[in-house]
């Protein structure tokens, strides 16, 4: 089984499911704990975070968010093009789905890991919704036009009010 996404057909945006176990395991859960992590159920919180993320950006961008090609030298003859997440989409799609996961299914940890997992989630989710921001582009991603269908959107007046800090 693929780590593809059944409602765009993509892979996922926090990438694989050994990522995700990555994270797991440096936050040193137990190998008893760890043998339960399954790639369906890591899978399944992969998809909920995708959608939360999509969610949190639709107002800006046009969702679900791409994989854009990048040119890397393979040698100084040969360059290949492959298709890549913008690092800050797939950082912040690992860590709130391990967290999301480590809250969700394991209820028995220690305080300390329950606090890890919480915070994982909410920087993620904080960092997502900085991603929203007119400020923020994500790269190799369009972003909504809220005003004019004619004019593009890094043309138009800010739409969203400035917060402050």
């Amino acid at each position: 089984m693929l780590d593809i996404s059944e409602t765009t057909g993509e892979i996922y945006y926090s990438g694989t499911w050994e990522g995700i176990q990555d994270i797991l395991r440096v936050l040193n859960i137990g190998e008893g704990k760890m043998s339960q992590v399954t790639q369906e159920m890591v899978n399944r919180y992969q998809e909920m975070v995708d959608r939360d993320i999509d969610a949190l950006l639709q107002d800006a961008y046009q969702i679900p968010i791409r994989a854009y090609n990048m040119v890397q030298q393979a040698s100084i003859a040969e360059t290949k093009t492959i298709k890549v997440f913008p690092g800050d989409v797939r950082r912040a799609a690992k860590y709130w789905a391990a967290g999301h996961l480590l809250v969700s299914e394991f209820q028995q940890l220690e305080s300390n890991l329950t606090e890890q997992a919480t915070e994982y989630v909410s920087d993620a989710r904080n960092q997502v919704y900085a991603m929203a921001r007119p400020t923020h582009r994500i790269p190799g991603q369009r972003r909504k036009s809220n005003i004019s269908h004619t004019m593009p959107a890094n043309m138009q007046p800010n739409s969203f009010p400035e917060r402050p800090n």
